[in-house]
């Protein structure tokens, strides 16, 4: 698996690693910026790495202007590709037989008209790419160019309050256990589930800031809260089962290998029987803590300070 510096020294030179997505086992993505302390500047770049090929065609890479607050996702449907996707909803592809620009996604100008007010995070949900964004905006990729709206009838979405000039309610992150049962989260405590046709608002005992969801493996819901603080439940049931004062929340939680998986730039940490501890892993592993990213039996953690990826027995240092 492991792909030799010099193989990648040209895709990567004078870029930082900003984000990070499985495409599948044999295939990983990277959001690269050229000026890692100033994303609303600078190239951006996409990086897909191919172990299974041959010596030479094991890296594809395409560059970009804008794209301030990009994300980087991979599809399987309609095609396994990679995407970024920046705040104001700009598009761009490399994979599937295809690569450049496409659509933005449609955002701001009439209400009617709006699919997403701007991209807070994204997420692949049975294959699909959705993507969130604020007043409790949703929706996803049908296709090349084309993204539907989640909201539909706004009676069972209502838009949040408006406290002041700012938003406090959702979205910053979403999740699924499949396209019929999508948990939605953001603001103070503002947590909705959708079932495909409808969305219901979940009673949370807290209304401390979200940031990460993840629907994991054991049925349960985790939710990402400021200073690390993590609650777990599903549809109107949920306690806090952890409280904390770090500097940052956990930028990413995936489920893996049985257990939640959650990281920031400063670290590694899982969740197991209820309880969040520090990751046990080696050194080497932890410098890579900053985005996590699980698919087709593999999870990638990526940082400013390199990549490695998990196959459920081994870590694998990749750069």
């Amino acid at each position: 698996m492991e792909i030799k510096n010099r193989d990648i020294a040209e895709a990567m030179h004078g870029f930082n690693i900003y984000d990070c997505s499985v495409r599948s086992a044999d295939c990983i993505s990277f959001l690269m910026l050229e000026n890692i302390d100033d994303a609303a500047h600078g190239q951006k770049r996409i990086v897909n790495l191919f172990f299974k090929e041959p010596v030479g065609e094991r890296i594809s890479w395409d560059t970009y202007r804008g794209f301030d607050g990009p994300k980087i996702i991979s599809s399987v449907l309609p095609k396994n590709q990679s995407m970024i996707i920046s705040l104001d909803c700009d598009v761009a592809v490399l994979g599937g037989g295809e690569r450049g620009m496409e659509k933005p996604i449609p955002s701001g100008g009439e209400p009617e008209n709006e699919v997403l007010r701007a991209c807070f995070n994204v997420a692949c949900i049975d294959g699909i790419v959705y993507a969130v964004g604020p007043w409790r905006t949703a929706c996803k990729r049908i296709g090349p160019n084309l993204w539907g709206s989640l909201i539909g009838d706004r009676s069972t979405l209502p838009k949040p309050p408006r406290r002041g000039a700012s938003n406090a309610g959702g979205f910053d992150a979403i999740a699924g256990f499949n396209s019929g049962d999508i948990y939605c989260i953001g603001g103070q405590g503002d947590a909705w589930r959708f079932d495909g046709s409808r969305w219901y608002q979940c009673a949370v005992p807290t209304n401390m800031y979200f940031h990460s969801v993840c629907c994991a493996g054991d049925d349960f819901v985790y939710i990402g809260m400021q200073s690390g603080s993590v609650m777990r439940g599903r549809d109107d049931s949920w306690e806090i089962i952890h409280r904390d004062e770090m500097t940052l929340p956990f930028k990413d939680m995936v489920w893996f290998d049985g257990k939640v998986w959650c990281t920031s730039d400063y670290g590694l940490w899982v969740i197991e029987d209820g309880k969040l501890k520090e990751a046990d892993v080696p050194p080497e592993v932890k410098a890579c803590s900053g985005n996590l990213s699980v698919g087709d039996g593999v999870m990638l953690l990526a940082g400013m300070y390199g990549a490695t990826v998990h196959d459920g027995r081994n870590w694998q240092r990749i750069i």
